[in-house]
Formats: structure tokens, sequence, C-alpha cells
């Protein structure tokens, strides 16, 4: 007999084995496990039924001392705070605390849950509070930090985030340098609505401490330069803008301009506008430097520069422009025609959004630094492409 051939019937001898094997392994567990288990999963049948009258008593029975059980209470908490009854979340993941029998890894975990219950329900100042204390132990001190971090950014208490994200640079090996330089960034902006320019400059200023590469904080320190006066410096920044992030153009191009024509330096324009005129741009650029290229030399130029730029990179807003220039060319009978055109790439254009989330996928017609889907910073960027820039 081949080898194969007896290894075919010694399978049913060890299947059957196995099977006797796993009933007297059954006959050896106590009864109360069994029992136990049955109540425990009828108990939890009723918890996540709608029965709010019998959910005091369920947080009884279910309450052991096992790690495993700790777990099912965290994820019940967990799971209540998403379908948005926070009473049982915070009940589930406060029994955790409480069993002082635990570890401390699984009762850290049920704060950080809890402190997100109490941040879901509005309850800002015990979210933070239960943060605090969680801080002071041994377990999930970055999901402390980073909790607290978004509680701050929630309230757009930016002193406090600033605070709160130096000590968790200092504790951890996250470079936060980035996310403090736009919470200065917040605080400037804060400080120039209320017309405190010298207060603006200087969070500025420890933004770039923070973080020599934020493209946001070279941009307001630029807007602030050119606001008073000091046009060199302006367009100084603003180089360093587009060298760090090329595809900031569309939202600095008009200032830059406007920077060029103060400072009344008439070659260094030129060239700006010769380097513009050699590389492929977005719509933003190609709008704002065509209105230049009219004013400093003809129309006629201005358009052939537009039509160039409409072939390197063709956009609808380009399209739509081209169709709108076309209106006035075009013979009278098919002006109307024309004019149907330019209203549909109108419509199609205004509902197309302008910025994406490389993170979550958010769009919108605002630039954000912060992604108001997923709160990541320096996460939106224009969208480049047919349908965008």
């Amino acid at each position: 007999m081949f080898i194969p051939d007896l290894l075919w019937l010694l399978l049913p001898v060890a299947a059957m084995a196995g099977w006797f094997a796993a009933k007297r392994n059954d006959a050896r567990r106590p009864d109360a496990f069994w029992d136990y288990t049955k109540h425990f999963h009828q108990d939890l049948n009723v918890l996540l039924s709608e029965q709010p009258d019998k959910t005091p008593e369920l947080f009884e029975a279910l309450s052991g001392t096992s790690r495993d059980t700790a777990e099912t209470h965290i994820a019940l908490g967990n799971h209540y705070r998403r379908r948005g009854d926070m009473e049982r979340a915070v009940l589930l993941h406060q029994s955790v605390i409480d069993k002082v029998e635990l570890h401390a890894d699984i009762r850290d975990t049920a704060r950080v849950e809890l402190a997100r219950d109490y941040r879901s329900a509005g309850l800002l100042d015990r979210s933070e509070q239960v943060l605090h204390e969680l801080l002071e132990s041994e377990h999930r001190r970055d999901d402390a930090y980073e909790s607290l971090l978004q509680l701050h950014e929630q309230e757009a208490d930016w002193q406090q985030a600033i605070t709160v994200a130096i000590e968790f640079d200092r504790s951890t090996e996250r470079k936060l340098g980035p996310r403090i330089a736009h919470y200065y960034c917040e605080l400037a902006a804060q400080s120039e609505k209320l017309g405190e320019r010298d207060e603006a400059t200087e969070r500025l200023l420890q933004a770039v401490r923070h973080h020599p590469g934020c493209a946001r904080a070279l941009m307001m320190q630029a807007s602030l330069a050119l606001a008073s006066g000091d046009y060199d410096r302006s367009l100084e920044l603003y180089d360093q803008v587009e060298s760090l992030r090329s595809e900031l153009m569309p939202e600095i191009i008009d200032s830059r301009f406007q920077a060029f024509k103060a400072a009344g330096d008439q070659e260094r324009l030129l060239s700006f506008v010769k380097r513009i005129r050699e590389q492929r741009n977005a719509y933003s650029v190609i709008r704002s430097t065509r209105q230049i290229i009219a004013e400093l030399h003809s129309d006629a130029l201005a358009d052939r520069f537009f039509k160039e730029q409409i072939l390197r990179r063709p956009s609808l807003k380009g399209l739509r422009d081209w169709a709108h220039d076309q209106v006035e060319l075009s013979k009278p009978g098919e002006r109307d025609k024309v004019r149907v055109i330019c209203n549909l790439l109108d419509q199609v254009i205004e509902d197309k959004p302008v910025y994406r989330c490389n993170s979550c996928g958010f769009q919108g017609n605002v630039m954000h630094w912060r992604c108001p889907g997923c709160g990541r910073w320096d996460s939106v960027s224009t969208i480049i492409g047919v349908e965008g820039e």
C-alpha cells in the first residue's frame, strides 16, 4: 500500500479522536462557565436592544473583572457613542475605570474613550479633566496629548494648544513644529484682525522659529510687508513660498503682481512674466498674467499668451474664458449659440470644487489650512487638472 493511501485511511481516525478529545474538555469545564456565557450573551442582547429601563441592572450583570469583559465594555461604549447615546457610553467606560482590580493599561484605555464621550457630548471641561488625569499615568499618554490638542483646536484656544503641543513635542519623538507653527499663525490672524500688526508680526516670527518651512507663515509675513510698503521684503517672501510649495502660486499670484507694480521695478516684473510664459501654469496664474501682459504690452500679445497656456494645460475654466472671448468675435447668427455654451460652462464650473483634502477627500471652494473634514493640517491643496486649476 502506498503511503498516500495510508494517510487517507488515517484521516477519519484522526477526526474521531479530535471529537472525543473536545468532548472530554467540554465535560471538564465547570457549569459556571456555561452559565456565565449563556447569561452574558442574553444580557448583551438586551443591552444592545432598545430597553433603557433594564440598562442599569445589566451593567452589574455584565461586570466581570477579566480583560475580555472590560474590552467588551469599551467596545460597547464606543458603539453607543457612535449612535449618539452618550449616557450609556459614559456608564460603560466609567464602569471599567471603577474596577481597580483591572490592569492600569485597560483602565487608561477606558479613560481615553470616556474623554471622547464627553467631547462628543459637548462637555469639553470634563473631557479635558479626564485627559489631564490620564497624563499622570504611564499608559496612553500620546493619545491623551493628541486628544487634548484636538480639544483645544475645537475650542480655538490656540495659546493652550501651543503649551500642550510643546510639552508633547518634548516628551515624544513626534515632530510637532509644523502644527505649532499653525497655532501661532491662528493667533497672528486674530491679532491682525484686531489691527495689532506688531503682535501679529511677533507671532509669525514664532511660527517660523518652530517651522522654518511654514508656507502659511511666510505668506502672512509677505502680506504684512506688502501692506506696510516693504515691497522688496514682500517679494522675497513670496519667492520662498513658491520654492517651498509651488501649488500655492494661485493663492499668491495677485499679491505678487501688486508688489511688483508697487515697487516700480519694471525690469524685475518683466523677468517674472517671462519666466511664467516659459512654463506650464495653473489657471489663476494664467488669468492674472494675461491681464498684466495686456497692461505692459497689448491685448493681442496677452491673448496669444492665453491661448498658448491653455493648450499647454487645458482646463474647463480656460475653455470658459476662451468661449467668452469668442462671443464678440462670432458672426451675428452664431453669437447666441456661443452664449449658450458660455452659460453652460459657467454653470458647470460654478459647481466644481477648487480645493481637496489629500487625506480624507473633503472638497470645497475655500482654502483651509486645517481640513474641516478630518482635522489634519496642511492637507488641503488646490485641485490641479482639467476640472481645477
